[in-house]
């Protein structure tokens, strides 16, 4: 669990960008425990690419020019070290040297909830995955399964929902079942890409209530990426501000 002062992401001055344009230029991020972070900007100001990086998921040719990635609450390393300016191939080593971290260390919810959930296992399989990434996962079918009910209980889930397709929740409850996917594996830090995308007002609201208690409860960092003034003035103690980039490099 993380403490409220557990600096956990550290990104600076980030610049990536196309044999034709940059697409972000000094990004500055920083992330801690029990604290929400909102990223704010117009479309196209590379808020998912920016969130994307900081998970070490970097596919644009020639991609990573400039910048610094570090996880202070695990290490001083440098993850963006020997990447930098080195093309597709730096980048796909970034990818798998950061695989042990996604869904363990740090979770990301995408904005289509139904996308962060396989159409083809039931929502109890999927939370049996994730929380077998814990770091001292339960041993035993009976603390599985209690694992994930009380994995749905939190969310405000049935038991019955575990046999339920994500195909057969409603758009509330797939946000919900992917916000408990989230959480399942006890990460330190969530990142949520505009969970609001698709919900009416009404259930916007219950969902980003029940995303920062979630949060709150296991002690971990939310990186909120959002274009709702309204909802960040309410809930946020950090914002980060991106800007539109130009037409060239």
């Amino acid at each position: 669990m993380s403490s409220d002062k557990e600096h956990l992401v550290q990104l600076r001055n980030m610049r990536i960008a196309t044999r034709q344009r940059t697409l972000v230029a000094d990004v500055n991020v920083d992330v801690y425990g029990g604290r929400v972070t909102a990223m704010m900007g117009p479309s196209g100001s590379g808020k998912t690419l920016t969130a994307c990086a900081i998970m070490g998921f970097i596919e644009v040719n020639p991609g990573l020019m400039d910048g610094s990635l570090r996880f202070p609450a695990l290490s001083d390393r440098d993850w963006f070290e020997g990447v930098r300016g080195g093309g597709a191939r730096a980048q796909r080593r970034l990818l798998n040297e950061t695989a042990a971290l996604r869904g363990s260390f740090l979770t990301y919810s995408p904005q289509a909830a139904s996308s962060a959930l396989n159409p083809g296992r039931t929502l109890g399989r999927q939370l049996e995955l994730a929380i077998s990434r814990r770091n001292e996962p339960p041993v035993g079918a009976q603390a599985v399964q209690k694992a994930v009910e009380q994995a749905l209980a939190e969310v405000g889930l049935p038991r019955s929902a575990t046999t339920a397709l994500p195909g057969e929740l409603s758009g509330g409850q797939c946000q919900r079942a992917a916000l408990a996917i989230a959480v399942a594996p006890h990460p330190r830090l969530v990142i949520a890409d505009e969970p609001e995308t698709g919900l009416d007002p009404v259930l916007t609201r219950t969902v980003i209530e029940l995303m920062i208690s979630v949060c709150k409860d296991h002690g971990c960092g939310l990186l909120l990426i959002s274009h709702h003034e309204d909802t960040v003035s309410r809930i946020a103690q950090d914002v980060v501000r991106l800007k539109a980039q130009g037409d060239t490099a």
